[in-house]
């Protein structure tokens, strides 16, 4: 058997990690948020760690200020507006997490999943995880349940699955997405970026779409990013839903499957990582309503994106 999983406690949850015996590879799923908290390949001798993670060592409590790294971010992603919106005509405000006046991220990135299977072969390494959230925050008091399957498949790709589900007996919105940070191992300075889209939404000072489509060809061809800030959204183009990621010698590439039309980028302050994050809709979505999906009473959606990494020749 070519890959393998191993299980062992953190703190009040767990730590699966899944290996690719053959090429020395291996992935990190927490069953608290159900992240991604590491990928180290190898190259030639030499262990590259492809994701900026969590240090779990001194608890759970720095999560969220340290920049939410590799969230489930659901039932929303990144800002919405003073955290409020309206359904079945009712504003709803939701009670957690605020970065100054708006309400960021969604309300699932420390919720605790349990295992409901994993397996090991010669094909890959595979664990699904399960969270029922049954409406704990006010401001979004709908019962649904997220399913999230990870796999580790040969040569290096990582995929991951997320189906949605609407238990409640009422139409309630949603919105989808993940925050993973990636590293080549090196300063992003010394990266290059390559993606396709439609245009990059334009946003107000408070980083709240405006509803404006802008023009911005930097990355249809790869640019190194050097000194390049990023905190950006883009609409991606539905025949070229990569995003490329690459240095001299390594390359990654993310690859937007089902229902993530959308592109966000940030740069940290550090410039060690790039969060690369594929969201089924834009930021404040539940007010904008570009790409806010209406989950209909036990309906459910799935969203996939893959991972892939390779070494240049």
């Amino acid at each position: 058997m070519s890959f393998e999983i191993q299980v062992s406690p953190v703190l009040d949850f767990q730590k699966l990690r899944l290996i690719d015996a053959e090429n020395g590879s291996s992935v990190e799923i927490v069953t608290k948020g159900a992240l991604l908290n590491s990928w180290q390949v190898l190259n030639g001798t030499k262990r590259i760690q492809l994701i900026e993670g969590n240090d779990f060592n001194h608890g759970w409590e720095a999560y969220a200020s340290n920049g939410f790294k590799s969230a489930k971010m659901a039932p929303f992603a990144c800002r919405m507006e003073n955290g409020q919106y309206q359904h079945h005509d009712k504003t709803w405000t939701i009670k957690k997490y605020y970065l100054g006046k708006h309400a960021i991220h969604g309300i699932v990135y420390d919720a605790m999943y349990s295992i409901q299977s994993t397996q090991a072969d010669a094909q890959g390494a595979v664990v699904v995880l399960k969270h029922h959230y049954h409406g704990d925050d006010k401001g979004y008091p709908f019962d649904f349940s997220l399913q999230i399957k990870w796999q580790l498949h040969p040569n290096n790709q990582l995929t991951v699955e997320t189906i949605i589900t609407n238990h409640g007996e009422e139409v309630i919105p949603m919105m989808d997405g993940w925050h993973p940070y990636f590293t080549l191992g090196t300063s992003i300075n010394e990266c290059c970026l390559s993606f396709q889209h439609k245009g990059k939404i334009e946003f107000n000072e408070s980083l709240l779409p405006t509803g404006v489509l802008l023009e911005d060809p930097t990355f249809d061809q790869p640019t190194k990013l050097n000194t390049i800030e990023l905190d950006n959204c883009f609409v991606l183009d539905p025949n070229h839903q990569e995003c490329t990621l690459e240095n001299e010698q390594l390359k990654l590439v993310v690859q937007a499957g089902l229902n993530y039309p959308y592109l966000q980028l940030y740069t940290p302050p550090h410039r060690k990582s790039i969060a690369i994050e594929n969201l089924s809709g834009a930021p404040n979505c539940f007010n904008n309503k570009m790409g806010l999906q209406l989950l209909k009473p036990h309906e459910s959606l799935v969203f996939k994106t893959s991972y892939q990494f390779s070494l240049k020749s």
